[in-house]
């Protein structure tokens, strides 16, 4: 089919072919000396043009389309925005041949811009008329786009005001308004006003700019509105673009005053037993005040009036206004009737119910049941149970009394009892109902279990398996009965992934039994609750014997594996088993220990192995070794390392430990490295069986005999006793002792000059004379030697004794005068120089830096390197004391040890001072150590101090360093917890808790695996303490998801010491961050028609991107939503520009892939046109020879034609195009100019070589002339494609081409020349050739209706009848085509889009059109929930009065196949249906079911019931979800059994009972009065007993919130007989 918008290209094709024909006949006659081959080349030409018109209106008819609209999308394509707010839309188009595109707008209007999308932004959008549109510049005209925008602005308040005045007094019937304002709001047409208390929304005029707006509303106020609140309402619906907003006000409470008015007329009908105040009640605002009078007399009218109380009553009150008033009350009483409470009786028997009814007038008497009047049929039946009310009326008023008749009858069959699966531990229900009466009573028959009850309530039994095991699998039977009947059902039970367990119990599990010791019997026996389900049990052993016994005993002296199992065979449970652990144990024969190389002495520090041999011990595997050097344990239980003696390594079973049980010889092996402690001292191995548990209490162990060790180790001297320089004065010689320690024990030798003449007695030397004497000590292993320097003094006692004694008197008075000072200052013990204050010496004393402006002359000393600071004396800089190890770094609550040693050979004492360890002044030693069992000091500063034999005292202060790990390190939440925007900044905090010193204190900041910030502490405190470090990070998008944490360490640097690192628990980064596009260039793509396309959209950002695709229109509806890749089928690769946004609430991204035109490969298409050239050529050739000038053809070849005019071509045909293509005329051409253009490449001489541009086809050899342009266009199927041959050139420079513009070239043929004639006939024939006549769509839907639920599975079939081009689905989930099969399915693993209309298409070969088939498709979900409640009234119900009942049905779909079923009990009475909806989505429905309860009713169930009736392809039964029972609880007076008034006869001494029960709804309550006065207080019960009354009137009444009855009894006294 061709449409008027393609005549222009047809007529154009045609045209060219023409205007090509007479240019060649032109040149044919004006030149004349043409060769015969320039003749036949022209005519080649004509015809090659002329055949390739056809082909090429062909190829642009298949592809070619018309576009009617203006191609602009405006994304979004409408915006509403607050007032100032910014705004931002995209405009952009798929067309490619465009000049620009640009937004006009009074805000953010932007100019031309060459390209294809544009946005247009506005920061602050404040012009509210302003209509911005987008303009596209194509290659021809123009065209453009209006944004729709909507800018709003909405208050956060509103005030509402009244007429009354701020108190809100009214008066009654008067009228008031109320006033509601709305200010700055626009635009006013979304505006909508709501009053409450309800009045119909107010609305307001259009109007763009924003105002003030008020809303008034009139009301007129009456006694009921007395304390009503009114506020208003205002909302704006913007949408769907925009959002939904609405404010209130705030509320008025409203007071109405009216009255005193009497609630009753001047004649009144009082019920005896009523009062005034309850029947004429007089009410006002403010409360009145009143007063009631009879006969003169004032009464109180709250007293129950009796029929003696009847008369003329007067009121007065006082309240707004003062009234009085007379009335007329007249006391009236009606019909009493009683009956039995309840009538029993079975089915199909005769009713036989007596009742008695009196009144005046004479009741009439009705019976009621459900509300309904009814009579009784003569037989019963079990429909007819039920309560029933007997009311007994007359004019004045009625009276009933309710009877319950039971018909009893059989249980019925037994329902909702089915199979039932359950999970392993969960809870699991079995149902069983009957209806029967009297009620079923219920039976289960099933394998009795302990998490197994059973609950019986309401007539239903359920049976519930709690924490479900395998014993719970099997059948379960119900068995219903009751005095009538019995029926039974029996339903299965399957636990899902569980394994059967044995309900067996062995004892003991575990037997240990030694070695031919007395023999244990296992016994086997089933359990308690399974004992009555099993069939047999037996023993079975490892040979496969088998012991049909309960019992089983072992051969202790030849059973080491039997492995008994106990079996049992179980009903139901199938056979199962239980074994017994059981270990025969046998005692090593002996234990014995031996070095491996049998050698028993070693050097120091070589390694020595030791084995431990444990002979025939069984079972090896709870074997353990434990060594001993001495009584102290070598190292812990070996276990595992032993091995079987005398097996080799090849993995058997016989030589694997935890394996064999039988008894095995055991061999366990220890290296130690040799040191002296190690010499002489006995080693042992002990052997011990550990059994566990139920082993001896005492594991059974055996010792080996002690191991002899000998160690060799070199000597070592004790330079203790032995220092190296030893002070020797003349005449008083000095022994030197060498001791030395070494095995074999050492030989001491003394080495000296020869010169020296000391005296030597094995290891002593005395010596006199100064020099320098070598001990050496030497044995087996090595040799040591130690040289000591004797050094000689001179005695200068003697000379200085005398001075001494001139002197002493001196020194005493000195010494007195500083002890006065000094000594009593310090209060000095001994001198200790800890703290100390250095000062420079100016000859005076120092005493701990105080210096004493006491004169005293400075006195020479002996040349010692050191201070002494006792009088007179100066102290050093140095002191000689050496620390062992240097420092000490202790964790708290840690021990230490630390030597100090002297390095002066003039040390008298040393000592330590310390808060913890301190050993005081220690005479005679040169070391001395400080041992530390547990640090408890933080700031730990221990001294040690020398006294050196002049009395001079120096010290030295060990570096103490006290540590403490931290207690914890973590991060905690953060005050704002929640994701991090990128960009901004975030902080994290590392607490470490009780660390010390925090000097020492490092934290490392983690994000990932990289070390971020490294945080230290300035603080000096010793003790522990808590830090805290902050990390301030700027988020990120590439942080999200990263782990951050922080380590804490100390770093205190000591050899030897490694503290550990302690990590915080990890947090998780979450950033909030635009799309960002994996590749965020945008792609140009040229794709070979041959392969698919994928067109990648990753990108990253959180939250997650929502992706959207804007395709060209062909392959718009093969997108789906939100899918980071488009796929491009070869079939669907159409060029243009793709958009693939990204959007979060973050932002939105959006990136452009251009799609080229490959290629294609012609070569096909070249073999045709080759063809179809040939043929052309040659008829073209004849054409050119033989055609006249008159049309007509002839043979002679002289003969030279002539242009006699334009020829007109009325329609072609094109057989492949499937299109019909008509040819109109140059004005229609001109009108329907296209902008899409390709070029034709066509070689019109033999000789040229051309060359294909894309502007078009040029010869480089040809003068260029103009060619006509060649339009051409089609309504094909599956495509569009313009075509413009651009220029021709001639073969030859002088031939000039013209072309006429005339509308039609015309070319008589001559009817006489048979080719002439059929010329056009031919070409007419070519162009009806390609109409084709279409078939009927034959797609065929299996099944053609689908009803499938929410989230569930689905799958259609399409099936063609007929050959078919193309076959696919359309959907928006699951589309998908084919173009090989004759089917193809539709299927969906989850169904969830409520709007989805899948169709099946077709493109057929028969037929230029695509057929479809709509799918019959009905997406259902069941409701959320079904509630019932009362309208408007809570708590119970009163009898005879109107209530409403509401069902609301939750998300239910689709709800034109919903049907609402009330039921009362088990009765439905009504239904309701909402076939008149058409919502295919979840919506919310209600339902409103009027009742009138009456008593017979009090303790009914109502309940509603949604079912879906889908029809034959919907479940079946039909999916129905019931509300939860709603309880009817119905208030109704009290009535009495027995109303009459009783007389009886009262015998002295005789107990007597009046009765005077009652039913009623609440219970009533009963009292009691008597004429006489009451010998004992009567209780407040319906039946009154005692043997105490007295003749007289009692009056029982019986009362409850809605009415009171009373009943008088008459107690006369009886005279006894003589």
């Amino acid at each position: 089919m061709c449409w008027q918008n393609n005549i222009s290209l047809c007529a154009s094709a045609l045209n060219a072919l023409h205007w090509f024909r007479g240019q060649c006949d032109q040149s044919i006659a004006a030149e004349q000396s043409w060769t015969k081959p320039q003749e036949e080349h022209c005519s080649n030409q004509m015809s090659q043009a002329t055949s390739l018109v056809p082909f090429f209106v062909g190829f642009i008819l298949t592809a070619t389309g018309v576009q009617a609209t203006c191609p602009i999308e405006l994304s979004p394509p409408a915006v509403v925005v607050r007032y100032g707010d910014p705004v931002s839309v995209n405009c952009s188009t798929s067309e490619t041949q465009i000049k620009g595109m640009g937004w006009e707008a009074t805000q953010g209007g932007k100019s031309l811009a060459p390209v294809n999308h544009l946005n247009w932004n506005v920061e602050n959008l404040t012009d509210w008329n302003i209509s911005p549109m987008c303009f596209l510049n194509m290659a021809v005209g123009q065209c453009s786009r209006e944004l729709k925008v909507v800018i709003y602005r909405f208050p956060e308040k509103i005030l509402i005001s009244s007429s009354s005045g701020s108190d809100g007094v009214m008066r009654e019937n008067e009228q008031y308004t109320l006033t509601c304002k709305i200010q700055q709001v626009a635009p006013i047409e979304n505006l909508t006003v709501t009053w409450y208390k309800g009045d119909s929304p107010s609305t307001f005029n259009p109007i763009k700019t924003p105002g003030d707006q008020l809303s008034v509303y009139s009301f007129t106020p009456t006694r009921r509105d007395n304390g009503v609140k009114f506020r208003c309402e205002a909302h704006m619906d913007l949408r769907p673009e925009g959002p939904q907003l609405s404010v209130s006000s705030q509320e008025i409470n409203i007071t109405v005053n009216y009255g005193p008015e009497v609630q009753c007329s001047a004649i009144v009908n009082v019920l005896e037993g009523e009062t005034l105040e309850s029947r004429c009640p007089v009410e006002g605002n403010p409360t009145p005040s009143f007063r009631w009078m009879k006969d003169g007399e004032p009464i109180n009218p709250s007293i129950p009036l009796t029929r003696k109380n009847a008369g003329l009553y007067y009121v007065e009150a006082q309240g707004a206004s003062i009234i009085n008033k007379t009335i007329q009350v007249l006391v009236m009483y009606g019909p009493e009737l009683w009956c039995s409470g309840s009538y029993t009786a079975l089915e199909n028997t005769p009713l036989n119910l007596n009742c008695t009814v009196v009144g005046y007038p004479k009741p009439e008497t009705v019976w009621y049941k459900d509300g309904e009047e009814v009579e009784l049929s003569e037989y019963l039946t079990r429909s007819d149970t039920g309560l029933y009310v007997i009311v007994a009326s007359n004019n004045l008023t009625s009276t009933n009394v309710t009877v319950e008749i039971n018909v009893m009858y059989p249980p019925s069959p037994i329902v909702e009892l089915e199979d039932s699966k359950v999970e392993m531990g969960s809870t699991a229900w079995l149902k069983c109902s009957s209806m029967g009466n009297p009620r079923p009573e219920y039976r289960w028959d099933y394998y009795k279990a302990a998490n197994v009850k059973e609950e019986n309530e309401d007539g239903v039994s359920r049976l519930l398996i709690y924490n479900a095991t395998p014993y719970n699998m099997g059948s379960y039977k119900c068995n219903a009965f009751n005095g009538i009947g019995n029926v039974s059902k029996t339903a299965s039970v399957d636990v899902t992934d569980a394994t059967q367990e044995c309900p067996i119990e062995v004892t003991p599990h575990r037997m240990v039994i030694p070695y031919r010791g007395p023999t244990q019997i296992a016994e086997c026996r089933v359990t308690s609750e399974s004992a009555r389900n099993v069939e047999a049990i037996y023993w079975e052993v490892l040979q496969g014997t088998v012991i049909n016994a309960e019992n089983w005993s072992a051969d202790t002296s030849e059973d080491w594996d039997p492995r008994p199992v106990c079996i049992a065979t179980f009903t139901g449970l199938g056979t199962c088993h239980k074994a017994v652990n059981y270990t025969l144990f046998k005692t090593p024969d002996s234990v014995s220990i031996r070095p491996v190389l049998n050698w028993t002495s070693a050097l120091e520090g070589s390694e020595l192995q030791l084995q431990c041999d444990i002979i025939n011990v069984a079972p090896a595997g709870n074997l353990a070794v434990q060594w001993y050097q001495g009584n102290d344990t070598l190292q812990p239980l070996i276990r595992g390392s032993m091995r079987v003696t005398g097996c080799p390594d090849d993995k058997s079973t016989k030589c694997d430990i935890s394996v064999v049980r039988s008894p095995v010889t055991v061999s366990s092996t220890i290296t130690i490295i040799a040191n002296r402690a190690h010499n002489g001292a006995e080693f042992r191995c002990e052997a011990q069986l550990n059994l566990g548990p139920d082993g001896p209490k005492s594991p059974p162990n055996m010792m080996s005999e002690p191991l002899n060790i000998t160690v060799n180790y070199k000597p070592v001297i004790n330079t203790i006793k032995l220092p190296k320089k030893i002070p020797v004065f003349r005449g008083y010689p000095e022994v030197l002792v060498c001791e030395a320690d070494g095995h074999p024990f050492p030989d001491i030798r003394w080495l000296y000059r020869p010169d020296k003449v000391p005296h030597v007695s094995k290891d002593k030397l005395t010596v006199s004379e100064a020099g320098l004497y070598n001990c050496t000590a030497t044995n087996d292993v090595d040799s040591a030697f130690h040289v000591v320097e004797v050094i000689l003094k001179e005695d200068y006692l003697p000379l200085i004794a005398g001075f001494v004694a001139v002197t002493v008197v001196a020194i005493s008075i000195v010494f007195l005068f500083i002890y006065s000072i000094y000594y009593k200052n310090t209060k000095m013990r001994r001198y200790s120089l800890k703290n100390p204050r250095h000062s420079t010496h100016n000859g005076n004393v120092a005493h701990n830096g105080w210096d004493m402006q006491f004169p005293m002359t400075k006195l020479s000393y002996l040349q010692y390197d050191r201070c002494h600071v006792l009088l007179g004396t100066p102290v050093t800089a140095h002191c000689q004391a050496n620390f062992s190890p240097e420092r000490v770094v202790v964790e708290y609550h840690g021990s230490f040890s630390v030597n100090c040693s002297s390095s002066s050979n003039q040390t008298a004492a040393m000592g330590w001072e310390s808060p913890q360890g301190g050993t005081g002044r220690i005479e005679g030693v040169s070391f001395l150590i400080l041992k530390v069992e547990s640090v408890k000091e933080w700031d730990l500063s221990p001294q040690c101090y020398i006294n050196l034999n002049d009395n001079s005292q120096c010290d030295e202060n060990l570096p103490v360093t006290v540590y403490k790990m931290p207690e914890s390190v973590s991060i905690p939440q953060p005050r704002q917890p929640g994701p991090v925007v990128e960009g901004e900044k975030y902080t994290v905090q590392c607490d470490v808790t009780n660390v010390a010193p925090a000097r020492h204190l490092s934290v490392l900041w983690h994000k990932g695996n990289k070390i971020v910030f490294t945080d230290t502490f300035d603080d000096n405190t010793p003790s522990p303490v808590n830090k805290s470090s902050v990390l301030t990070l700027i988020a990120h998008g590439d942080d999200h998801g990263a782990q951050i944490w922080c380590e804490a360490k100390l770093n205190i640097l000591t050899a030897g010491l490694h503290l550990p690192t302690i990590l915080s628990k990890s947090r998780e980064v979450i950033v909030l961050y635009p799309p960002t596009f994996d590749k965020p260039e945008n792609e140009t793509l040229e794709v070979p028609a041959a392969d698919k396309v994928i067109l990648n959209c990753d990108a990253s950002g959180n939250p997650a991107p929502v992706y959207s695709w804007n395709s060209p229109p062909p392959v718009q509806h093969n997108v789906q939503p939100n899918e980071t890749q488009l796929i491009l089928n070869p079939s669907l690769q159409y060029p243009g520009t793709y958009t693939c946004t990204a959007s979060n609430t973050q932002g939105t991204t959006t990136k452009y892939f251009t799609i080229l035109p490959a290629p294609r490969n012609r070569s096909t298409f070249a073999a045709i046109v080759g063809v179809i050239v040939i043929l052309g050529a040659v008829l073209a050739a004849g054409l050119c020879f033989f055609v006249k000038q008159d049309g007509t053809f002839s043979l002679n070849k002289g003969y030279q034609p002539t242009s006699s005019g334009p020829v007109v071509l009325q329609s072609f045909m094109l057989h492949n195009t499937s299109a019909s293509c008509l040819l109109g005329s140059h004005k229609a051409q001109e009108q329907q100019e296209t902008s899409m253009r390709t070029k034709l490449k066509t070689d019109f001489c033999p000789h040229s070589q051309s060359q294909f541009e894309n502007q078009g086809i040029r010869n480089n050899w040809l003068e260029s002339r103009p060619w006509p342009h060649l339009r051409l266009a089609c309504a094909g199927t599956t495509g569009a494609l313009l075509f413009e041959h651009s220029s021709l050139q001639s073969c030859q420079a002088q031939f000039k081409f013209s072309f006429s513009a005339q509308p039609f070239f015309k070319r008589r043929l001559s009817a006489e020349n048979n080719m002439g004639s059929n010329f056009m006939r031919w070409i007419l024939t070519l162009c009806m050739f390609c109409s084709v006549s279409g078939e009927g769509c034959s797609l065929i839907l299996k099944p053609s209706r689908v009803v499938v639920g929410f989230g569930e599975p689905v799958s259609v079939s399409c099936e063609a009848a007929r050959p078919v081009r193309v076959l696919g689905w359309e959907s928006a989930i699951s589309a998908s085509h084919t173009q090989q099969d004759l089917s193809i399915q539709w299927k969906v693993d989850s169904l969830i889009d409520w709007i989805e209309e899948p169709i099946c298409y077709g493109v057929f070969f028969t037929a230029p059109r695509q057929c479809e088939e709509k799918l019959n498709l009905v997406l259902y979900k069941t409701p959320d929930r079904v509630s019932i409640r009362p309208v408007n009234h809570t708590g119970p119900m009163v009898e005879g009065k109107e209530y409403q009942l509401l069902c609301e049905v939750q998300n239910i779909a689709p709800v034109q196949y919903l049907t609402l079923r009330w039921y009362r009990g088990q009765t439905e009475v009504y239904n309701h249906s909402f076939s008149d909806l058409t919502s295919s989505s979840p919506v919310q429905v209600s339902s409103i079911l009027v009742i009138t309860p009456t008593r017979a009713e009090n303790g009914v169930q109502y309940m509603c019931v949604a079912e879906l009736e889908l029809g034959p392809e919907g479940p079946q039964p039909p999916p129905a979800v019931a509300s939860e029972a709603l309880n009817a609880s119905v208030y109704f007076p009290p009535t009495l059994f027995s109303p009459e008034p009783e007389v009886l006869d009262l015998t002295v001494g005789a107990e007597i009972h009046l009765n005077c029960t009652a039913t009623g709804n609440p219970a009533p309550v009963y009292s009691w009065q008597s004429s006489h006065p009451m010998q004992e207080r009567m209780e407040d019960e319906a039946v009154l007993t005692s043997s105490s009354l007295v003749p007289g009137t009692y009056i029982c009444t019986a009362s409850n919130a809605l009415d009171k009855k009373s009943k008088q009894f008459i107690v006369k006294a009886k005279t006894k007989g003589v």
